[in-house]
């Protein structure tokens, strides 16, 4: 079998189509969440034009819920603004599961993971995916909740987490090591 290899520029552009692609690709195996979450929006837009109309028009909330005037138009708003709000839950339900709905337990890139610090890069072993990332391709080393962030770039990382260290004193070590090899990327 001839092997081929392919030499080629991947733009931005590139990158946002692949975005859109993954992002529609999301939508239509949760279709019926964002079916649920877009009718959330829309109904809290009407519940917030509803509030709006009653506190600029109050005649149309006197005697709401049998109460008197300044107390009615104030319970007829109140009630829209928590409406609105319940209505919202969908939607953010669907915000918090996004990230699940994008990667599987079983996929290349959560389970088990060994790492390797070669001389000239940092190698991401899993069981369906190895990744060398050459240390001038990294950013500077970032701590945060004892998990050591290894930015890639504005929004992309890998993190190493705390259970992969037996003490802090290892931790610690293993950050100077991986931002010193980081610097001397840089200056060669």
């Amino acid at each position: 079998m001839a092997h081929r290899n392919l030499e080629f520029q991947v733009t931005f552009e590139d990158f946002r189509f692949l975005q859109g692609y993954m992002a529609r690709r999301v939508y239509a195996k949760n279709k019926a969440a964002h079916t649920r979450a877009l009718f959330g929006v829309v109904l809290c837009a009407v519940f917030l034009a509803l509030a709006i109309i009653v506190n600029l028009y109050p005649g149309v909330a006197v005697g709401f819920l049998g109460a008197r005037y300044p107390l009615s138009v104030l319970l007829a708003i109140i009630l829209c603004l928590c409406a609105a709000i319940i209505a919202l839950l969908p939607a953010v339900r669907l915000r918090l599961a996004s990230l699940r709905m994008q990667v599987s337990d079983n996929g290349p890139i959560l389970g088990p993971t060994r790492l390797v610090l070669e001389e000239d890069g940092l190698i991401f072993d899993r069981a369906l995916v190895t990744s060398k990332y050459r240390y001038a391709a990294l950013q500077p080393v970032e701590l945060s909740k004892n998990a050591v962030i290894v930015p890639i770039d504005n929004g992309i990382g890998l993190i190493i987490p705390n259970t992969a260290f037996t003490t802090e004193a290892v931790r610690y070590e293993f950050v100077a090591d991986l931002a010193k090899r980081i610097e001397e990327s840089w200056k060669a």
